[in-house]
């Protein structure tokens, strides 16, 4: 591997791998590895149900659950994902393990970490003003972000069998 400036390596092909970095890489598993715990235990809560999400989005907002402070964010939860409660738990469901699992294995690496940046910042903006110490999330989304900029998936992952392969992702935005 030879490097051509502090942010690009390039391959014995002669593929770049922008950011490869081995602490990116402990990072990546570490966040998969929280999303999955998370997963898994919001599946035995329920939580992937219709009732389920619609109790959690009662109980960010509730005095006696979290007691969240953002009226407009609980205007669109209420509006747009209360009424579509089923349809929206099920793709949590499937959007969170996939998060999970891309990110262990590396696997869609970009792709994954941006919606894991996306969906940390929902669980932020539920939780704002409210009881839960908020700045997990941001370490959370932080982490998320660095784990994206970085192309996490090409060091210890697949994602660095699909660059070799495929070369650059669609716009850049896949692995």
């Amino acid at each position: 591997m030879t490097t051509t400036d502090a942010a690009t390596m390039v391959d014995q092909d002669g593929a770049t791998a922008p950011g490869r970095s081995i602490g990116l890489a402990v990072l990546r598993v570490t966040l998969g590895v929280i999303v999955l715990v998370a997963w898994f235990d919001n599946l035995g809560k329920d939580l992937y149900t219709a009732d389920g999400l619609t109790g959690f989005i009662d109980y960010l907002f509730s005095e006696e659950g979290n007691n969240s402070s953002l009226g407009f964010y609980q205007s669109i939860l209420d509006g747009v994902v209360v009424p579509a409660a089923g349809v929206v738990s099920k793709f949590q469901l499937v959007t969170e393990l996939g998060i999970g699992i891309g990110l262990i294995l590396g696997v869609f690496t970009r792709f994954f970490s941006l919606a894991a940046v996306i969906f940390f910042i929902t669980v932020f903006l539920g939780y704002f003003g409210g009881n839960e110490w908020i700045w997990t999330y941001v370490l959370l989304i932080a982490s998320s972000l660095a784990v994206f900029l970085g192309y996490a998936g090409r060091s210890f992952g697949v994602d660095q069998f699909l660059a070799k392969a495929r070369g650059a992702s669609p716009f850049g935005l896949i692995w």
